[in-house]
């Protein structure tokens, strides 16, 4: 089935490889891996990654991914983390991500792409492609890039962001474009961010092999700092996701 052309963004030749609409009663393990983390391993962040229901679930054909303030070992917070390592990725094309995004002080919810390679190269070195990131309660998305040369630890990443109201109580579409010679950031079908490897990268662009998708909610770290004293949960919940090619 051919798609037709929104806004000048979706080629009229792409079709849906695959879409994941959260049916089933439970994860399908075919494609996703729960990630089991300890507080602290990247970012500084205070939560503790877990395959527990609480914390990853499948409600009314949507996936939550809930952040709980409890105290587990080391935090005082738990939360999840899934990934497609292995199981699905993909080179060039337009992922969709449907979702709404939790506005709670602290909450760090993300929609990301990483390189298969990122375990010879590992990272930035990989290349990270960052869909959609929000923190805290403001009405602001990102939508960056980690390369070798440009990412935050050089305080010098490459990305963009707009303003979106009621990220929190409506869904919105998340999505980006990719070839090898462009990166096109999108939400509801409308651009707000583009970037072109001729303007940055002469022979390390490294967004020419398979990623996977990956979908969390962190809490704390360095970029949102702590949660408040009236932090209890929060829901980041994912409707549904299509790649096109």
């Amino acid at each position: 089935m051919k798609e037709s052309k929104v806004n000048g963004i979706l080629k009229d030749n792409y079709k849906i490889i695959w879409h994941e609409d959260f049916i089933n009663n439970s994860l399908d393990t075919a494609i996703w891996n729960i990630e089991i983390r300890k507080p602290g391993w990247v970012n500084n962040e205070l939560q503790a990654y877990t395959k527990k229901l609480e914390n990853i679930y499948i409600d009314n054909n949507n996936l939550i991914i809930e952040a709980i303030k409890e105290k587990k070992r080391q935090t005082e917070y738990t939360s999840g983390r899934l990934n497609t390592s292995n199981k699905f990725n993909f080179k060039y094309g337009r992922i969709e991500v449907k979702a709404k995004v939790p506005k709670v002080k602290g909450a760090w919810p993300a929609i990301w792409l990483l390189s298969e390679t990122i375990s010879e190269e590992g990272w930035p070195h990989c290349g990270e492609i960052d869909i959609m990131e929000h923190i805290n309660t403001d009405d602001i998305i990102y939508g960056t890039i980690h390369t070798k040369e440009y990412n935050h630890m050089n305080n010098n990443q490459i990305g963009g962001s707009t303003t979106l109201k009621y990220l929190d109580s409506e869904f919105n579409v998340f999505g980006l474009e990719w070839d090898r010679n462009t990166l096109v950031w999108f939400i509801n079908n409308k651009e707000y961010f583009r970037i072109n490897k001729n303007e940055y990268f002469e022979n390390s662009w490294p967004f020419d092999k398979n990623y996977f998708l990956i979908i969390n909610q962190a809490i704390g770290g360095f970029w949102p700092g702590e949660p408040d004293s009236t932090f209890t949960k929060s829901k980041f919940i994912i409707d549904w996701i299509k790649v096109y090619q």
